[in-house]
């Protein structure tokens, strides 16, 4: 079988995207329970996210999705839906079927990152190789 794709395009195929852009995520993320892109806790959300490191980013998108590879045809194509719990005392919680996020209304950014970053820290994923 003779492939039209270059060495590039079909390690994307395989491996996928390695363009962590959250900024575009942020833009086509929606939101559900009573929050929405200009909420605080979702603007201090997005801002913990983007100082994140690379491998924590990725280890954050493999919370979320099941993966930490962006899909071959780029960030867009993940649709995210975060919204809002109640109970402050809860980790944020994926359901990554659906890609949604479970975010409570953490009080302050310390609270949102340390939480976060605990969640994120201690999920496997699929772990296909």
């Amino acid at each position: 079988v003779v492939s039209t794709q270059s060495t590039g395009e079909l390690m994307h195929m395989v491996s996928g995207m390695h363009d962590f852009n959250f900024a575009d995520l942020e833009q086509i993320t929606e939101y559900k329970g009573g929050y929405s892109p200009d909420d605080p806790v979702i603007r201090t959300f997005w801002e913990v996210v983007q100082e994140l490191e690379l491998g924590l980013k990725k280890k954050f998108l493999c919370f979320l999705t099941g993966s930490d590879r962006i899909p071959i045809h780029g960030i867009h194509s993940i649709k995210i839906i975060i919204q809002k719990v109640k109970d402050n005392s809860r980790l944020p919680v994926a359901h990554t079927c659906f890609n949604l996020l479970d975010l409570p209304p953490y009080a302050n950014k310390e609270m949102l990152k340390e939480k976060l970053l605990l969640a994120i820290k201690n999920t496997e994923g699929f772990g296909l190789v």
